[in-house]
């Protein structure tokens, strides 16, 4: 157990600073915020929408991740919709933040349906502290700091919606980076790929069923993918997840009125780590200012 959290630095190290793997913030609850991984997604609801996000993953792991996320969007004009993305994630020594504004453009293309097309821009403030990670090795030169590291970046996406199903592909990060401090380290923020899909169907008159998935494509790391099944009755919504040989995931929602939402979910690791830790925790909530008469038009769902 002593050596957990060293191992959990190695692991994150390895990651941003050796290979190509998956950087962008995880979130369980993906489907509930879907603008922050596709910036066309912005405006498509009927009104302002809020959304909060709170994720601790790994729980009983020093120094396991912890991230937060707060987003903002809202149809403007005919067909256009803005929208802005706060993250802050933190992994051990490595620390993370993203500031992101969010345009789309939005054109029929049916009598229910429509053809978004978004654009992102930002950055990320980066900090990695490894001050006393290892005495042994404070002169080596691969060994070093990182205080505010300014990372522009700018993404694309396309989202394509109807009255019951939506279908999204983007790269919100489309610049790769090396943010080294040092002349032959390889220290990569590198672009990722996201394909969303959704379908909300009646199973009666007050019970709809919406399966959904997200894979995720990153050049030299394995395909990944979220696939959920989640059910709603007028005042709840519950459901499942599986992340591809990461995790099996419990969500419950809860609709506090029109507007308000709150939701929670719950992994359980499939991984080692299980051994030692007890899971992953996630709260969602949300607000929406539009007012809607039918509080069970499927659209409310995505």
């Amino acid at each position: 157990m002593k050596k957990l959290p060293l191992i959990l630095v190695i692991i994150i190290l390895n990651i941003f600073i050796k290979t190509y793997g998956q950087q962008d913030v995880q979130f369980s609850e993906y489907m509930y915020n879907p603008i922050a991984i596709n910036p066309a997604y912005a405006g498509t609801k009927e009104g302002f929408i809020m959304t909060g996000m709170v994720r601790m993953q790994w729980v009983g792991i020093n120094d396991a991740p912890k991230s937060q996320a707060f987003s903002l969007h809202s149809p403007i004009f005919k067909n256009m919709g803005l929208g802005f993305t706060a993250t802050n994630d933190k992994a051990g020594p490595l620390q993370q933040t993203l500031f992101y504004w969010d345009y789309s453009y939005q054109i029929d293309v049916g009598f229910d349906s429509r053809l978004s097309f978004g654009l992102n821009a930002g950055f990320h403030l980066l900090n990695l502290d490894l001050t006393g990670r290892n005495p042994y090795h404070q002169n080596d030169p691969e060994v070093y700091n990182i205080n505010n590291r300014f990372l522009p970046n700018a993404g694309v996406g396309i989202y394509f919606y109807t009255y019951n199903y939506y279908i999204g592909l983007s790269a919100p990060r489309l610049l790769d980076q090396n943010f080294s401090a040092t002349s032959t380290g390889q220290a990569l923020l590198v672009r990722h790929y996201f394909f969303m899909a959704g379908y909300v169907f009646d199973l009666d008159e007050v019970i709809k069923v919406k399966p959904s998935l997200v894979f995720k494509y990153t050049p030299n790391a394995p395909l990944s993918f979220d696939f959920s099944m989640n059910l709603y009755h007028e005042r709840w919504g519950i459901g499942f997840s599986y992340r591809h040989e990461d995790a099996v995931i419990g969500m419950f929602q809860l609709f506090l009125s029109q507007q308000l939402s709150v939701g929670y979910s719950y992994d359980y690791t499939l991984s080692d780590l299980r051994h030692d830790s007890s899971g992953s925790h996630e709260l969602m909530l949300r607000y929406d200012f539009s007012k809607r008469t039918d509080r069970c038009r499927p659209v409310k769902y995505f």
